[in-house]
């Protein structure tokens, strides 16, 4: 960025309301200082207008929420950091937070050890296992819609975005569903402190949360410890006959990987369903067009992943000293790339500020990207459109039961919304 850019840019921030970008006040290494807050709730749509402000006012800041960290905000920077995990390294992913007190394996483990643990849970994963589950996930979202339909109403977010993956994916990986009860409890409870909010009653719930997840799965392993062979269909069963380098998995790497993976399991998919069926009620042009054509709907999951990406920005930590795209990061400094910058990027999209329901060319980054892309992607797609699908059949037509502006949680943690009341008309 030239100076006179900078200079620009930092007028722009200046002038911009403190609640969309913060204020620039000087700058770092060449690179304005803003100061962005990421914890809050706020109303629906309040995260990405600051993603975008940003996007368009520079290529990359420095915010001094929290400790200080780097902030990015084009596609090309962001899907570089992906790509780059020897400088950029997974051992916090939360750039406010450079030393958690968590691990998530494989989520936190660097290659080339990262992948000896992907390999081990990737065919749970693959597109041939997500296959096989279809008929069991169609059936469950076929239920759920059925309990619904008739009432004419629903929370939309609470009655169906949040049972709907959790029953598939406990499911798939051999736990009962009446288990998803707890499971969707604490999974709620680990995300409201997970953010960075710094309520003590949050945090407090967010560590007991952590707990009831390792409790139970350690429960779960020493029922299976003497078994000499796998359950089928078992995912807690399956690790603990696994091996890395020859050697059995510790419990303590097998409970941070069941942990890991039911936080991520449970809750993407149920931001997303939020984002795109809340863009459904409103746009019927769009829903009109998938229940004419079903074909589209796997476009229009892939647009909703871009255009209402739930992850406002990702964090790595710098392994050496290097010039990065202009600024002069530090071994142990912190990145954050702007993920919902960078999927609405002009350069790397026509029509970025537009949701085009039947997109072709769309090389989103709501999966993140590289060796740590979501392990989880091939069976979040699928429920996705499993539930457009057979939302479709049976509600064509519904729309938003308030007028009240909807809230999402704040960007710490990944964006949701809170409520998404939806209404339709029920015929005898």
């Amino acid at each position: 960025m030239t100076d006179t850019a900078d200079s620009a840019a930092s007028t722009a921030v200046s002038t911009a309301s403190d609640t969309a970008v913060g204020v620039v006040d000087r700058e770092l290494g060449g690179c304005p200082v803003v100061h962005v807050e990421v914890f809050a709730g706020a109303e629906a749509g309040t995260y990405w207008k600051k993603a975008d402000d940003l996007r368009e006012l520079g290529d990359r800041f420095f915010n001094t929420l929290a400790q200080g960290f780097w902030m990015f905000t084009r596609h090309e920077q962001v899907r570089e950091i992906y790509q780059n995990p020897a400088l950029f390294a997974s051992d916090s992913f939360t750039p406010w937070e450079p030393e958690p007190v968590y691990r998530f394996v494989p989520t936190q483990i660097n290659p080339p050890e990262h992948q000896k643990y992907r390999q081990v849970l990737s065919k749970w994963f693959s597109p041939g296992a997500v296959n096989q589950l279809e008929p069991v996930a169609r059936e469950l979202c076929q239920r759920l819609i059925a309990e619904l339909a008739p009432s004419g109403h629903c929370d939309f977010v609470s009655e169906f975005a949040i049972r709907y993956p959790t029953e598939v994916f406990l499911t798939m990986i051999g736990v009962p569903a009446s288990e998803a009860g707890r499971f969707v409890v604490w999974v709620e409870d680990f995300f409201a402190g997970f953010g960075g909010d710094p309520d003590p009653a949050k945090q407090q719930a967010m560590i007991e949360s952590l707990t009831g997840i390792r409790e139970y799965w350690a429960a779960a392993l020493d029922e299976r410890r003497d078994e000499d062979e796998p359950r089928p269909g078992d995912l807690a069963s399956h690790l603990m006959h696994s091996r890395i380098d020859d050697r059995p998995l510790t419990d303590t790497e097998l409970l941070d990987m069941l942990t890991v993976l039911v936080l991520a399991g449970l809750d993407t998919t149920r931001g997303q369903l939020g984002y795109l069926f809340r863009h459904l009620a409103t746009n019927p042009d769009d829903r009109q067009r998938l229940v004419t054509d079903p074909a589209v709907i796997p476009f229009a999951v892939e647009e909703s992943l871009r255009y209402y990406t739930i992850i406002f920005g990702d964090g790595r930590k710098v392994t050496e000293d290097v010039e990065f795209h202009g600024c002069p990061l530090r071994k142990g400094d912190m990145v954050y790339g702007l993920v919902a910058a960078a999927n609405r990027d002009p350069a790397a999209y026509e029509r970025p500020d537009e949701f085009v329901v039947d997109r072709k060319s769309n090389p989103h980054l709501g999966f993140a990207g590289g060796p740590h892309r979501c392990l989880g992607a091939h069976l979040a797609r699928k429920e996705m459109q499993i539930a457009t699908e057979e939302w479709l059949k049976v509600i064509p037509d519904f729309r938003l039961a308030t007028s009240d502006p909807l809230q999402e949680r704040g960007a710490g943690s990944m964006l949701s919304l809170i409520s998404l009341p939806l209404a339709w008309d029920v015929t005898a």
